[in-house]
């Protein structure tokens, strides 16, 4: 009785359809998707050919700049947005709000928007975590300038490094969404050459890849190119084939609020505010001397050599009985902080004091301001960039010591406005520098500030207004 019901399957032939009816089928099913697939491609296209119809005139008057980077901790990318503001721009800056911005980017014609920051929470391995990161980027960074790029857009401006995923999303916008904007890149340094410090290999695959994109993203997508230093443009325009008449350098100033120190009342002021960094009780302006180096804690700083100069510093003013004191501030933080600390923990100081310290962004300028000499201790992944730090000591008038790589000349001139080190490995230099300077040769001493106080005249809006307020002014109507 109960055979007749029971479950056999289905029967051998049942799905053995064609292959025409199966594409049917999947078409079928597909349909949806493929019907909004279809429907967004005729949007973007009537979007893409009414812009392209657009004329660039004095109200196409917006500027998207992109860091994919903390805003508070892009000075260089800041001062644009001010400068195209000034211009006559209303500036949408995007970036990570990872700290505290500068107060003039609160202005009604600066629109600020929040990247979502990525971070490797779980302790993926690199390159898993980086593959993920770079796809979900993709997407939020792609929906996010979709909206902010319209009509009045006329350019996008983009800090690199870091190129990826930006430079290519930005030039895939370019292409099919918004055909009158135009790209300028604003090169910093070389992306490839700091993924090298992890491999250092520059034939090790992905380097590889990375220099091979950012060179195809730059010449294929870039409409103008802006470099820190005259040594990376001659770069560029060698080994990336860009046209020389589309890439110019603006050297980084400093903001107007970097100034040298004016009155002895502006110093008590400042000693009394940062009582946590240095103690106005104990402070002798006659025998205290205030070194300060700002830093990210970063593998492109050898913090070794700075504990290795704070030693023998120290041994030497021990061997002397010396009545002079170094007050060490070492400001900012980054991965290799806790390796500093450890480092500095394990030594008897006396004579040497070491702060470090993270500073309020508005009292970051008035703790170089009181400093009696600058460390940079920056040599650069590509030997083709400059630090931003040595450009806010100098407009605080405050002269460096800096780590010799070739194109430093571009900034720091030996026995001028600073001294530069013969050897960046060595401690034992780095301390006869700063005593002799510091202790011993007055005149020396004198030379290099009167250099800092001279760099301390020359700020961003000069140098922003020299190479760049003609070509981005907003009666241009041509394309630069």
């Amino acid at each position: 009785m109960s055979s007749w019901i029971k479950y056999t399957g289905y029967p051998k032939d049942y799905f053995n359809f064609s292959i025409y009816t199966w594409l049917l089928i999947i078409a079928w099913l597909c349909s949806p998707l493929l019907y909004t697939v279809y429907g967004r491609y005729l949007y973007i296209s009537r979007v893409y050919n009414k812009r392209l119809k657009h004329k660039i005139d004095s109200n196409v008057n917006e500027i998207v700049i992109v860091v994919l980077g903390d805003l508070g901790h892009s000075p260089r990318m800041a001062y644009h947005a001010r400068s195209f503001e000034k211009l006559g721009y209303h500036v949408n800056l995007c970036g990570y709000l990872e700290s505290d911005l500068p107060k003039f980017l609160s202005s009604s014609e600066i629109s600020i928007y929040d990247i979502p920051v990525i971070k490797n929470k779980r302790n993926l391995p690199y390159l898993v975590f980086a593959a993920m990161k770079v796809m979900s980027q993709i997407v939020d960074l792609t929906f996010m300038l979709k909206d902010i790029m319209d009509e009045n857009t006329r350019f996008v401006l983009v800090q690199n490094p870091p190129s990826l995923p930006i430079l290519f999303i930005i030039g895939m916008l370019k292409r099919w969404w918004a055909p009158n904007v135009q790209l300028i890149i604003d090169w910093h340094n070389l992306n490839w050459s700091i993924l090298n410090l992890k491999y250092q290999n520059e034939n090790h695959p992905v380097v590889k890849i990375m220099k091979f994109y950012e060179k195809y993203c730059g010449s294929t997508f870039a409409d103008f190119n802006l470099t820190v230093t005259s040594a990376l443009r001659d770069y560029l325009i060698k080994e990336f084939n860009l046209k020389e008449d589309k890439i110019v350098t603006v050297h980084d100033r400093p903001s107007d609020i970097f100034q040298p120190l004016d009155s002895q009342e502006t110093l008590h002021e400042i000693l009394k505010r940062n009582s946590t960094v240095i103690d106005p009780a104990y402070y002798n302006q006659l025998t205290d001397r205030i070194l300060v180096t700002s830093t990210s804690f970063t593998p492109d700083e050898d913090f070794t050599v700075l504990v290795n100069a704070l030693e023998q510093l120290e041994k030497k003013l021990s061997s002397k009985n010396s009545k002079y004191n170094i007050i060490m501030i070492v400001t900012g933080k980054g991965p290799l902080q806790s390796s500093f600390l450890e480092m500095i923990k394990s030594y008897n100081w006396n004579h040497v004091n070491i702060k470090n310290v993270w500073l309020p962004l508005e009292e970051y300028p008035n703790i170089l301001k009181i400093a009696d000499l600058g460390i940079s201790l920056h040599y650069s992944s590509s030997g083709l960039d400059l630090p931003m730090k040595i450009v806010d000591l100098f407009g605080s008038g405050v002269p460096v010591i800096s780590m010799n790589y070739p194109v430093i000349k571009e900034l720091v001139k030996d026995n001028v406005n600073g001294i530069v080190l013969k050897d960046n490995k060595d401690g034992n230099e780095m301390a006869t520098k700063i005593y002799n300077v510091l202790f011993e040769d007055k005149k020396l001493y004198l030379t290099i500030k009167e250099g800092a106080l001279l760099e301390s005249q020359i700020h961003w809006n000069e140098e922003w207004n020299k190479n760049l307020i003609d070509l981005f002014s907003l009666n241009r109507t041509s394309k630069i």
